[in-house]
């Protein structure tokens, strides 16, 4: 093997490890968030409102697209493309799946009232899932439609990891006495993961993927539309007519 075949294979080796702990770094915040309403709750018995049906469903399918994506990480770091491949499709219709259940979760939240702690009234916090999930599905498509270039698709997967995890990193703060900031930390914790992936790519090519632009531009436009829509009479116009108020 070439020098230059070497140094290829290690900065791959490298990259995929790295994209390996920032996909388990994802799925922690969200386990953490999660914990006391979902994965630890009849340990915790935390004062939240029962699990419901729907709920329980939209956990359950996030759960496994959570730990798919762990895994489809660790394929490619210990060098199992093909199964990477074969499990893809799996993990857009889970992903389809897990969106068109949160959607509705998010609205039957509004229906019921339901909002995190000091949250913004339910009907103005619907914003963050419902604009949040749509910025993940814009990200995820264009991955999937990259998915024979990996550079792209790999990247614009994580960004999309990256944005599912602001329900969880606004539900740690709420027990550390923050839960009034839950709303800007799930938007900063978000952009946080992402300013990381492209310091990254910085410190190992000496420039930021052109994914990642585009990612860090559909995060930002996520994270106005969402501080808008929280004080909007339109955006709360639109919600009542989405749980029909």
């Amino acid at each position: 093997m070439t020098v230059d075949a070497q140094a290829g294979k290690s900065r791959f080796q490298s990259e995929s490890r790295f994209f390996l702990i920032m996909s388990i770094v994802s799925v922690a915040i969200l386990f953490l968030g999660f914990a006391p309403s979902f994965y630890l709750k009849p340990i915790i018995q935390a004062p939240v409102p029962p699990l419901s049906t729907l709920s329980a469903a939209h956990g359950v399918v996030g759960t496994l697209w959570m730990a798919l994506f762990v895994a489809q990480a660790a394929f490619i770091s210990n060098g199992k493309p093909a199964l990477h491949r074969q499990l893809g499709m799996m993990g857009a219709l889970l992903f389809g799946i897990m969106a068109m259940l949160g959607y509705w979760t998010a609205i039957t939240a509004g229906q019921l009232g339901h909002a995190p702690p000091e949250s913004p009234p339910p009907l103005a916090f619907m914003a963050l899932p419902l604009i949040g999930m749509t910025a993940s599905l814009l990200l995820v498509a264009m991955a999937l439609w990259n998915r024979s270039h990996s550079d792209w698709h790999k990247r614009l997967m994580l960004a999309a990891m990256f944005s599912l995890t602001g329900p969880g990193s606004g539900r740690i703060v709420v027990p550390l006495g923050l839960a009034s900031w839950n709303v800007q930390v799930s938007l900063i914790v978000t952009e946080i993961l992402l300013i990381v992936a492209m310091a990254y790519d910085q410190s190992r090519s000496k420039r930021i993927h052109p994914a990642y632009w585009y990612a860090a531009a559909i995060l930002l436009v996520t994270h106005l539309a969402v501080t808008w829509a929280m004080t909007s009479p339109t955006w709360l116009a639109f919600a009542q007519f989405l749980t029909q108020q």
